[in-house]
């Protein structure tokens, strides 16, 4: 949960990773490296991009959403970090795949740098982030991305920042109860039911389906019944129904005890 002067965030995250710092980790675990670069002019990102592209293809982000036009819905998702691959230049446009439904999109150049160009989200220190040049660094063996991933997670779990921004744990939920029994704004809604309940949900499962594969059953059960729980928000969420939408989260909130106690 965050905390800002004009309006809070719900996300179903750790405070403690961004999508940037997330992916690095994921990297490091698979054994995985490759070339990072950052900037804030746009003539020397886009030449950076080219010059990646010569060695293969390369990830951009974060972008803004809502300055994705080959997704009809790009105007309602104004002020969402994305990420994209980037395949090929060709003379004004660009091709790339978006694994939000969309591969082998096409962009013009213009469109992607006004995407690309995304300083509003606080966890970047530069207007344009690029990795290219990926290679395996080392041989991983799945067993040791497995306990890896694991170590992470029980870090990760254990760490509960408490504000005055952000929050985590049990009390994320328990501050984004209070915002939706007070009848939440527009955004809140919208963030709600187009993005953090459903991808909430999401995560629980795959999250479920890892532990499965480690042996930790209790934690399993108990995310397949917190994924449950955002599914049923959602449907109260959009009938528009704040009293049970807030129960919800504060059962959100007792389910993200049990599985602390599992993990």
């Amino acid at each position: 949960f965050l905390r800002f002067d004009k309006k809070p965030y719900f996300f179903p995250s750790h405070a403690e990773v961004n999508p940037h710092s997330g992916l690095s980790r994921a990297l490091r675990t698979l054994g995985w490296t490759c070339d990072l670069w950052q900037g804030d002019e746009a003539d020397a990102a886009l030449d950076a991009l080219k010059d990646s592209l010569r060695i293969g293809p390369v990830l951009l982000g974060p972008l803004d959403l809502g300055n994705l036009p080959y997704d009809p819905n790009h105007k309602l998702k104004r002020g969402g970090d994305h990420y994209i691959v980037v395949l090929k230049l060709e003379r004004n446009r660009v091709q790339v795949h978006d694994p939000q439904l969309y591969p082998f999109a096409v962009l013009t150049i213009d469109d992607l740098m006004r995407a690309w160009n995304f300083t509003s989200m606080g966890y970047m220190d530069h207007a344009y982030t690029l990795r290219g040049g990926f290679e395996v660094e080392r041989n991983v063996s799945t067993d040791e991305m497995f306990k890896e991933t694991y170590k992470s997670a029980q870090e990760l779990i254990q760490s509960k920042p408490n504000g005055p921004v952000f929050y985590g744990g049990s009390e994320a939920y328990l501050l984004a109860a209070e915002v939706v029994r007070n009848r939440p704004s527009r955004f809140f809604r919208f963030l709600l039911t187009q993005f953090s309940l459903p991808l909430g949900g999401s995560r629980c499962m795959d999250a479920a389906d890892f532990m499965k594969s480690i042996g930790q059953t209790d934690a399993a059960e108990w995310l397949v019944r917190k994924a449950e729980t955002y599914g049923l928000a959602q449907y109260f969420a959009t009938q528009k129904d704040w009293k049970r939408t807030a129960g919800l989260f504060e059962e959100l909130a007792e389910i993200e005890e049990r599985i602390v106690e599992c993990v």
